[in-house]
């Protein structure tokens, strides 16, 4: 059962509506998604005081994940986030090394604002992020098409600045090759080659590959073409740390004495396996008062409404909300996992009962990129639609 949500319902002028161009003009990164009834036609208007807020919520709550690793490190408290023994030296490495292996994107998901309720980050996808082709490419088409302003979306120019400051550190007199890979799931194939798409541009060798495809040694990260073998110098990931460390953990070793060793770079960093654990969301609550991330609980909390979810949960499976009338839930693959509590923040819903939940892209320290997915009920699972926004001036 759904729970009644009393705060202001969105105003119908904020919706507006772009028309939709033919499949064969838009990128082929967005294919995928057209046939899966995902990107919405219409158009969220977002007011400039409304923008400043997400950016100072999500530039907050990054600044309290960086003092908070760093507590974490200090006190020697990995363990207590189920990082392996064996994996503390790569940990160190990872976060010590941040200014030649940087944390390249992720998405904080920020509950309320919209709907005069304070903001507050529910959650950083910090290790694998995904969004990338909507917010990328059809953002900006959308409002293009609209002819009416532009989002708050720099994502695409903050990426291809770090990509090229990457480029410029290997200072190879080759071409860098670039590797891209996923388990093979189309959604994160495309937003794969949305970030292939971007290195390309700044000089690397773009080459995408399941992860089956891709060999694995002490001597590094390598490519089989025929009789010949070519290293990568970077690889990109959608597949998560914490299923390597967990699930697949040969191929963890092998990660670990090839970043250790620099035969490759790995992105996002070992770090963010420690900030996309929703565990940490507690242990920030314990040690910090910050306003700006939702209260997190290690254990049950005495609160009449509030969210229970997996500690490595994504895209909003296996995840409950409890509240007076009952509880609303989702299913998924992450029952099995370990969970937090977590207080209830109100999302944003209009007048036909969606619920708006706003996600705010970090490169490095700052917030460059917004977007909304959209969903009946509280839960945001792959059922969503994506929203494109349009920033108003009042």
């Amino acid at each position: 059962m759904a729970r009644e949500n009393h705060s202001a319902r969105l105003e119908d002028n904020r919706f507006l509506e772009s028309k939709i161009p033919k499949k064969k003009n838009l990128p082929l990164q967005l294919h995928w998604f057209l046939e899966e009834d995902y990107l919405s036609k219409e158009i969220l208007g977002v007011y400039n005081h409304e923008v400043e807020q997400y950016r100072k919520i999500a530039e907050n709550a990054y600044q309290v994940f960086v003092e908070s690793t760093d507590k974490v490190l200090k006190n020697n408290e990995l363990i207590r986030f189920g990082i392996p023994q064996r994996y503390h030296d790569l940990f160190h490495y990872s976060w010590n090394n941040r200014d030649k292996q940087p944390f390249l994107t992720g998405r904080f998901d920020i509950n309320g604002v919209l709907n005069r309720v304070p903001g507050k980050v529910i959650e950083f996808n910090a290790d694998t992020c995904s969004t990338l082709p909507e917010t990328i490419f059809w953002q900006r088409i959308q409002c293009e098409k609209l002819g009416k302003g532009r989002g708050f979306n720099f994502l695409e120019e903050s990426l291809e600045v770090v990509l090229k400051q990457i480029f410029d550190g290997i200072n190879a007199d080759y071409q860098p090759v670039f590797l891209g890979s996923s388990l093979g799931y189309p959604e994160d194939v495309q937003n794969v080659n949305t970030m292939l798409n971007l290195a390309g541009k700044q000089g690397f060798h773009p080459v995408y590959r399941d992860l089956p495809d891709v060999i694995f040694s002490e001597e590094g990260i390598f490519l089989e073409a025929g009789d010949d073998y070519t290293p990568v110098d970077v690889l990109f990931k959608l597949f998560p740390w914490d299923w390597v460390v967990n699930e697949e953990p040969e191929l963890g070793d092998l990660l670990r004495s090839i970043i250790l060793n620099e035969h490759a770079m790995v992105l996002n960093p070992f770090f963010t396996m420690l900030w996309q654990n929703k565990r940490f969301l507690s242990y920030i609550s314990e040690q910090t008062a910050s306003q700006d991330i939702a209260k997190t609980y290690s254990t049950r909390p005495s609160l009449s409404t509030y969210v229970e979810k997996p500690i490595y949960g994504r895209i909003g499976e296996n995840v409950r909300v409890f509240h007076s009338g009952g509880q609303e839930s989702s299913q998924g693959d992450y029952a099995h996992q370990s969970t937090v509590f977590q207080e209830y923040v109100e999302n944003p819903i209009d007048h036909e009962d969606y619920t708006y939940q706003a996600g705010m892209f970090m490169v490095a320290h700052k917030a460059v990129a917004l977007n909304y997915r959209t969903s009946k009920g509280d839960i945001i699972t792959d059922d969503c639609e994506y929203f494109t926004h349009v920033v108003l001036d009042r």
